[in-house]
């Protein structure tokens, strides 16, 4: 006589296993588990198939071109352009993975350096429009001293070294330049510095002979001997062959300087507004400061 406990176990050995499969397959759990399982290994198959894309554009491709045939100063051949490709994708992939390993955090020179390109980046931020005619030659008149050429001095020079002591050096140069006044030339002393100038200026005159040689020089007569003039390095005689004033360039020669000059204000101005608007989005705290 069969007991209550048979009695599940008979009905299910009395319903069809379709039945059973019929009922899983309509049980949302089991309809959630099979989209699951599909898109677990839809995605796998999409990650096994994606690799991170290095793209050389045709712009990027000519500028390494350009570059290597200025270096070289003739088009590469295959090889050559294959080793330049080559290069340029190993420079990407280790820069890559240099910052994929954080190895770009905390290093001072690569904070300069993207500090610098968003500088540069910034400067572009606002378009510039070409500026007009009147707006540049406002500008040449407010910095004529930028395009002014400084007066030039043509002259040759003989030279008495203070080796000899400075009173030996003195009357040398002052017997030398008797002589000179009768027609004859004097020999000179060897000399590190040029014994004659084409064009020198008051500022190189200064800087290699001092103020006293420069003074001289500026008061001298044309085509005349005088001396004896001191320098750091003993006496000269020294005749001035040419003198040239200084003069402002006219606006006509110097139109693409002022351009650029005035373009570059407006590029800096650019950078400044957007250092500024920066500033207000950062709260800067410096160790040990008051704020």
């Amino acid at each position: 006589m069969a007991s209550i406990a048979d009695i599940p176990a008979r009905v299910a050995a009395s319903v069809p296993a379709a039945l059973w499969a019929r009922r899983i397959a309509r049980e949302p759990l089991t309809h959630f588990l099979i989209i699951g399982a599909l898109l677990f290994a839809g995605l796998q198959a999409v990650r096994a198939l994606e690799r991170p894309t290095v793209r050389i554009d045709e712009q990027e491709f000519n500028q390494l071109v350009t570059y290597w045939e200025l270096q070289s100063g003739r088009p590469p051949n295959r090889a050559e352009l294959a080793a330049i490709l080559r290069d340029r994708v190993d420079e990407e992939l280790l820069a890559r993975e240099a910052q994929r390993l954080g190895l770009d955090k905390d290093d001072m020179i690569i904070r300069r350096r993207l500090a610098q390109k968003m500088s540069f980046a910034s400067e572009d931020v606002g378009a510039i429009a070409e500026p007009d005619e009147a707006t540049l030659r406002a500008a040449y008149q407010r910095s004529q001293a930028q395009y002014a050429t400084p007066a030039h001095i043509g002259l040759r020079q003989v030279f008495f070294t203070g080796d000899r002591g400075a009173d030996a050096a003195r009357a040398a140069a002052s017997a030398a330049l008797a002589r000179a006044k009768t027609g004859e030339t004097p020999a000179s002393d060897p000399f590190l510095l040029p014994l004659t100038y084409a064009d020198a200026s008051l500022d190189d005159l200064i800087r290699d002979y001092g103020p006293a040689y420069a003074k001289a020089v500026q008061t001298a007569p044309l085509g005349a001997w005088v001396g004896p003039v001191p320098s750091a390095y003993g006496f000269h005689l020294v005749q001035v062959q040419s003198r040239e004033g200084a003069a402002v360039a006219p606006f006509e020669t110097v139109r693409g300087d002022v351009r650029e000059a005035w373009m570059a204000e407006r590029r800096a101005a650019n950078n400044a507004a957007f250092l500024d608007q920066l500033r207000k989005r950062y709260r800067v705290v410096v160790a040990g400061q008051t704020p």
